[in-house]
């Protein structure tokens, strides 16, 4: 007999132990400035910031001993603690599951694999009673309702990971989430915790294993010349989103092979693909270092003329962003940062600067430098208008790399960050415009204050600008304006 809804084929599968990758130190890291950030925000009792410090420093302590999982887990159960919610077996187990889809880009009518792995034990909760419940949820509001995916299915917490296989037959293309809802029997979860019990997975479904084979094909055939790295992105990035990298939402893939394919007709007549080319654009190099294929996001103003030398910022985004952050954002007024940039005369390039929470160390710090070193080589730059600047952790890139390369930047323009007070020395020739509030719940100001004295006490030229009220995030728009215009007076 056929079913309504699509089939289920449900296994739970013990595995052999927890599954933990390089990149659980940066998650920690993340889940750590959410935790501080939290702990400077919420109205606690005396007890619950106890608490919370106590299991902060376990945290700290399991993470130098690079135990991310238990460091997890103390971070998770001093959120709660300050939540005002009781840490029971369920909420630890839930809190512990990370999910995955086996591949997020799918073409419509395949099945796809849904896995919940737990990134530490959870043996308080071997007795609890458990489900799990899939519902696949459109992201446009256009009219259709979550879809169930079958039954709610029992869960052990002493078998795991957990996976499930759902076919996703007469699903039209587009974005969607496949939300994966925990319960426990008789133990609703607390409004402030809810996210805990639902993993949400972004899906895309769409026709696209045509389009990127023909491009693959192209690309193996391709002559090795300047803007093939970028052509050869537009895969790497289908990848990416397919491994769950980022929400594949974010790309028109369509669009991103399309000029991939114009990329390589260029190239095989000869032509430099982006000659001429003003606006905004995405742009790729190959490491020299790994190999790997790194994006950056590029900005050349309307007025760029390869005649004459033109100014070059690097711009850092922040601690969960990414090389099209500071271009599309919210946070930055949607690209604030070109119009600006058009304003001046400057060209703007974003590296990704590797993991999002790299803080701009190791192969981190050098992607900026390698992505200056592309633009130059495409661009006619000014070698002393070269400007670097970045909010948040980008602040702190912005600080830690001139510091390691003080010869390269004619000025510096830290927003809601921090450092090390005694590498100021070393830059005290390297004019500053460093932005800060006053209320920052996330980076302490005491941050910025530290830097900037010990800045001014070598000598530097620093404009500080103390926001009454600030917070993290609300500075950094009114920074830009002026910034840049601190920047066209700078030369190295």
């Amino acid at each position: 007999m056929k079913r309504s809804l699509p089939f289920i084929a449900l296994s739970l599968v013990l595995a052999s132990g927890l599954v933990l990758s390089a990149q659980d130190a940066g998650m920690v890291l993340r889940t750590s400035v959410t935790y501080n950030t939290e702990k400077a925000t919420l109205p606690l009792t005396d007890d619950q910031r106890r608490q919370a410090d106590e299991l902060g420093r376990q945290a700290q302590q399991a993470n130098r001993s690079g135990q991310y999982g238990d460091a997890l887990r103390f971070l998770y159960q001093g959120l709660a603690v300050m939540r005002n919610v009781p840490w029971t077996p369920a909420l630890e187990f839930a809190s512990s599951l990370q999910g995955k889809l086996d591949h997020a880009i799918i073409e419509p009518g395949a099945r796809v694999t849904v896995t919940l792995t737990p990134l530490y034990s959870t043996p308080r909760a071997a007795k609890i009673k458990l489900s799990a419940s899939l519902v696949l949820v459109p992201v446009k509001k256009d009219g259709r309702a979550p879809k169930p995916l079958g039954a709610a299915v029992a869960v052990d917490p002493m078998a795991a990971p957990f996976t499930t296989r759902v076919a996703l037959s007469g699903t039209p293309a587009g974005d969607y989430t496949i939300e994966v809802r925990i319960a426990a029997a008789d133990d609703p979860a607390a409004a402030a915790v809810r996210a805990a019990f639902v993993k949400s997975l972004p899906l895309h479904i769409d026709t696209l294993s045509l389009p990127v084979s023909r491009l693959r094909a192209r690309l193996a055939k391709a002559p090795r010349k300047e803007g093939l790295a970028t052509a050869e992105y537009a895969v790497a990035l289908y990848e990416r989103a397919d491994a769950g990298e980022f929400n594949p939402a974010r790309v028109n893939f369509r669009e991103e092979f399309a000029a991939a394919n114009a990329i390589l007709d260029s190239l095989d007549a000869g032509k430099e693909p982006f000659a001429g080319k003003r606006g905004d654009s995405r742009r790729a190099y190959r490491s020299a270092g790994d190999d790997t294929l790194q994006p950056y996001r590029l900005f050349v103003p309307q007025s760029y003329d390869a005649a004459k030398p033109t100014p070059l910022l690097i711009a850092l985004h922040g601690m969960g962003g990414d090389e099209n952050t500071f271009f599309d954002s919210d946070l930055y007024s949607n690209g604030l940062i070109k119009r600006e940039a058009e304003r001046v005369g400057f060209i703007v390039a974003c590296p990704k600067g590797r993991d999002s929470a790299s803080m701009y160390r190791g192969t981190a710090e050098q992607d900026p430098l390698d992505v200056m070193a592309d633009v130059q080589r495409s661009y006619r730059i000014d070698s002393t208008r070269i400007y670097l600047m970045g909010h948040s952790m980008g602040g702190y890139g912005t600080w830690s790399i001139a510091m390691n390369h003080p010869d390269l930047f004619a000025a510096l323009g830290p927003i809601s960050g921090g450092g090390s007070p005694d590498g100021m020395a070393k830059i005290r020739r390297i004019p500053e415009y460093v932005t800060h509030g006053d209320d920052d719940r996330t980076v302490p100001v005491a941050q910025s204050r530290s830097m900037v004295e010990a800045g001014r006490k070598a000598g530097a030229d620093i404009v500080y600008v103390e926001v009454p009220g600030g917070s993290h995030t609300s500075v950094a728009v009114p920074a830009l304006a002026p910034m840049l215009d601190f920047f066209v007076k700078q030369h190295k």
